[in-house]
């Protein structure tokens, strides 16, 4: 029996355990916010391709072939007097006799044109726009830039959640090793109460009292597999793993340096910010669409050429002609002159914008760091606690033993060194949460 248990726990598969690396890259991959930044990628680039054909000749072809119930053409001709006596007078040079004219109708109807074919090929080459097609083409590949910047800006953001994400599970075992620790220390301090009791040396209620404490371990215990449940489900499904049967690296972490290693000149490392740079993009777009507001009120200049060719009389023709096309926008003068007032003051607008908002970027990176700091202040204060808790759980057993502390001060000293190690516990994932976003906040990778 004991071999076919064996057997059975070594057949069944072992949980994936994944490390905080090994989630970023995952939630990178399949992350949608990531799958859809990519797709703008690919959408912006086909806008630059679409731009940069407005270099090339517009073609157009069109080609009609028509048949109609009736003749399009239809006249009635009547011959006068005069032109009857003129036809007899050449009928009668010719040696024919002119009194058959009699016999003949001096009003005849004349009928053409009830089917043909038209078709025409044109070719317009634009010389001079204005510079909208330069400009139309700097604005398409500035599009293109800007979604690739906002790529970076969605990764910085996936890697961010993802480690909050990461650290709260961590947070939630670690709390749960605490538990473990306290029911240790709970049936070691049961079994003392009980064996006490049991010489008469204590009463029933401090075996009681150490019971109840159990019980209100039990149900914290019971709330912290629920939130461990849940927080497993968020991070399985931002980085893309389904259902919660999988193990992260429970191994809290123990390295974590003074915040002054990581400290740089924030000046220095603005103009690297993923923001910055769109505040640059933004102010060079409103610069390319006043451009493009100016160009619209300048004369277009176009050359072609088109073919022609019809056959409407049962004979086919074909011809070709060159083109020259100037365009003068004449009304669009009074409103155009507006939109380009219009322009110029949203490019005001977005150099004043880039200029607070890299004051509030300077602010952002200055507070991430003293979040840092902050943290790092509250782990060395955890650790402390953590050293007098525990020096204090162990002098109230010790005074307990003696008889110099009664079963409430050994409890509460139990519960403050409960306390003081899920203080910590806290103010390590805080430390590691705060890293993370001030070494994104000055533009550098995450450890």
């Amino acid at each position: 029996m004991t071999a076919f248990l064996l057997t059975t726990v070594a057949a069944m598969p072992q949980q994936k355990v994944y490390s905080l690396p090994e989630c970023r890259q995952m939630a990178l991959q399949n992350n949608v916010k990531m799958r859809d930044a990519k797709l703008a990628i690919e959408q912006a680039k086909e806008q630059k391709k679409e731009a940069y054909t407005k270099y090339f000749p517009t073609v157009s072809a069109s080609g009609t072939y028509f048949k109609s119930v009736d003749d399009l053409i239809k006249k009635d001709i009547s011959l006068t007097n005069d032109q009857q006596t003129q036809i007899a007078q050449i009928m009668q040079q010719m040696g024919l006799n002119p009194s058959v004219l009699s016999s003949l109708p001096t009003t005849f109807s004349i009928s053409s044109l009830n089917h043909g074919i038209m078709a025409n090929v044109m070719a317009m080459q634009p010389i001079y726009a204005g510079g909208q097609i330069t400009n139309g083409n700097k604005l398409a590949q500035l599009q293109t830039e800007v979604r690739e910047l906002q790529l970076n800006q969605n990764r910085d953001e996936i890697l961010n959640t993802t480690e909050q994400y990461y650290n709260s599970l961590l947070t939630l075992y670690e709390k749960r090793h605490t538990l473990d620790v306290v029911d240790r220390q709970l049936t070691r301090i049961h079994d003392d109460a009980e064996n006490a009791y049991k010489v008469g040396v204590t009463n029933k209620n401090d075996v009681l009292s150490v019971e109840l404490k159990q019980n209100e371990i039990a149900t914290s215990r019971l709330k912290l597999e629920n939130g461990i449940s849940v927080c497993k489900l968020v991070l399985a499904q931002y980085i893309g793993v389904y259902g919660t049967d999988f193990e992260i690296d429970t191994t809290l972490v123990g390295n974590l340096p003074n915040p002054a290693t990581y400290l740089v000149d924030h000046n220095a490392a603005l103009d690297g910010r993923t923001e910055a740079q769109l505040l640059d993009k933004n102010v060079e777009a409103s610069k390319l669409q006043r451009k493009l507001a100016q160009g619209a009120q300048l004369p277009t200049v176009a050359v072609g050429a088109a073919g022609k060719y019809h056959d409407l009389t049962g004979k086919s023709r074909l011809n070709a002609l060159g083109l020259v096309n100037v365009s003068v926008p004449i009304s669009d003068i009074w409103t155009g002159s507006h939109k380009v007032k219009q322009k110029e003051i949203a490019e005001r607008m977005a150099v004043q914008d880039r200029e607070d908002n890299r004051q509030l970027l300077l602010i952002q990176m200055q507070s991430d760091y003293d979040n840092l700091t902050n943290a790092y202040a509250q782990i060395l204060l955890a650790r402390k606690s953590m050293e007098k808790s525990a020096e204090n759980l162990r002098l109230n057993e010790d005074y307990y033993h003696a008889g110099t502390a009664t079963m409430s001060d050994l409890l509460e000293a139990q519960t403050r060194d409960q306390q003081s190690r899920d203080q910590y516990t806290d103010a390590v994932a805080q430390y590691l949460n705060c890293r993370t976003a001030y070494l994104l906040a000055t533009n550098r990778s995450i450890e």
